[in-house]
């Protein structure tokens, strides 16, 4: 969702790229090692992103041009999103709501960049005040779902959206269907049931929990939640329904991999630096994902917004490797990859493993001995053991100055002949331990150099042996790497 009129901006240059990128791709020559499979996926995915950009456009210049009374919203998940939508629609700037409410302007992009999550209860009356929006809501009691429109509303009340269901968990005839694109003969009849299915055969929920009456339950998952803090009440729901479609699919993709050979994964920096150099003579997101997968690693790339942003399950010994990143930058992916497999090799003799990351800036992360050594691990990764010395250098060059670090980075790069998109991810994770947010400036550091999750998305479809008997379930994976 753009909130500003620097993503905007961005976000209409990011546009003209992928239109120029689609022709690019529509005019080049077909090459012979290049599977026709990849490169259709490549483009379906390019033209995929670039109409949700479109979207985001779309509904940013409606709000600021439509003289609106009302922004509807369908749970209280989405007030966050409802708040930003007023405060557009009311030609307010970030900068005039700080000041309408004596805060800093920076504050209000903190609260927005995280939808009001630590927002307190006064905090939001007193922004709806600044706002002059008053808030109308039902609270809907558990009913029976009556139909396929009846599903959904039922669905929604669980953090299940219809967009979500058309688009991950319908096979694309039966969304058409869903759309109205496509008539039915049996007025819904079988899309209705075909549903019911899905949501069986991906939540666990019975038919009865489906189509009765009482409340549907999110899947939990106990250890990855006292790991983490969730979201707390109907955000844990829709966290927890995610985490259960990735864990899902996760399985499909190990049981569809059961031929790939496993290995033991080093979590040694030193040896992994040693072992991508060894097979790849460089250490990109390309090689990383590869070697993963070498080493028996399935890894499964999605490219939905919120809720985690990976996981790593192991099931009968063993590991997927979830990325789940809205980043663009090649430089993070890598981070959160290395971060994951070294996830993956804790504790290998552990028939089952479960780990789903919470945001980076979580205070249950940064304080969590496991993931400062993970984080350590992907740094000295991909800086060649010196990830630690590096930073420190920066701090010192900066004069212990977090406002001269942005500067400084790429100075401490260039000498050190390592990227700036790398140091800048190890510095971002090196300062959050010590409670300080530095991922905005250290996401300006990176470079816009390719489509990391188009990247990763190849690598699996090369690598993945597709060895999946259930068509639902294939249907499933492809939706997803869609």
């Amino acid at each position: 969702m753009i909130s500003n009129e620097r993503q905007y901006k961005i976000t209409r240059s990011e546009v003209d790229r992928f239109r120029k990128a689609i022709g690019e791709l529509a005019n080049s020559p077909a090459r012979d090692d290049v599977h026709p499979r990849l490169r259709q996926a490549e483009r379906e995915a390019m033209e995929s992103q670039l109409a949700d950009l479109q979207a985001e456009i779309a509904e940013y210049d409606r709000l600021k041009s439509a003289d609106l009374s009302m922004i509807s919203i369908n749970s209280f998940d989405e007030l966050a999103d409802g708040l930003i939508q007023a405060r557009i629609a009311g030609r307010l700037s970030q900068k005039d709501l700080a000041e309408r409410l004596g805060l800093k302007e920076q504050q209000i992009q903190r609260y927005e960049a995280e939808r009001y999550a630590s927002a307190s209860y006064q905090r939001l009356r007193e922004i709806a005040s600044a706002l002059g929006v008053r808030i109308r809501n039902d609270i809907l009691l558990p009913v029976a779902a009556d139909g396929f429109a009846g599903l959904v509303s039922k669905l929604r009340q669980v953090g299940l959206d219809r967009e979500f269901l058309l688009t991950r968990l319908l096979p694309s005839a039966d969304a058409a269907r869903a759309s109205g694109e496509i008539g039915s003969e049996d007025d819904g009849y079988a899309l209705t049931a075909k549903t019911g299915a899905v949501l069986e055969r991906v939540f666990g929920w019975t038919r009865d929990n489906v189509f009765g009456a009482q409340a549907l339950v999110a899947p939990r998952f106990a250890a990855a939640e006292a790991r983490f803090k969730m979201p707390p009440n109907r955000a844990q729901a829709a966290t927890s329904l995610y985490a259960a479609y990735a864990n899902y699919l996760a399985v499909v993709a190990l049981k569809g991999a059961r031929s790939l050979p496993k290995a033991e994964i080093p979590t040694d920096a030193a040896a992994m630096h040693r072992y991508i150099l060894r097979s790849h003579n460089t250490i990109d997101l390309k090689s990383a994902l590869h070697t993963a997968w070498d080493l028996g690693v399935v890894v499964l790339p999605l490219r939905d917004r919120g809720t985690f942003h990976g996981a790593c399950w192991r099931y009968e010994g063993r590991n997927a490797v979830v990325l789940k990143q809205t980043s663009r930058h090649e430089a993070r992916w890598l981070f959160d990859l290395l971060h994951e497999v070294f996830h993956a090799g804790q504790r290998p003799d552990a028939e089952t493993l479960e780990v789903i990351e919470a945001d980076e800036t979580s205070s249950d992360r940064r304080n969590s001995d496991e993931e400062i050594a993970a984080s350590q691990f992907a740094g000295d990764v991909v800086l060649d053991g010196k990830a630690e010395t590096l930073a420190q250098a920066c701090v010192q060059a900066a004069r212990n100055s977090i406002e001269r670090l942005k500067s400084v980075v790429p100075l401490i790069a260039a000498k050190n002949s390592v990227g700036v998109g790398a140091l800048a991810n190890y510095l971002a994770f090196r300062l959050s331990w010590q409670g300080v947010n530095w991922w905005g400036a250290a996401a300006n550091l990176q470079a816009d150099d390719g489509d990391p999750w188009t990247i990763a998305r190849d690598v699996f479809v090369e690598r993945f042996p597709y060895e999946i008997d259930n068509e639902l379930d294939r249907q499933l994976l492809d939706r997803a790497l869609h």
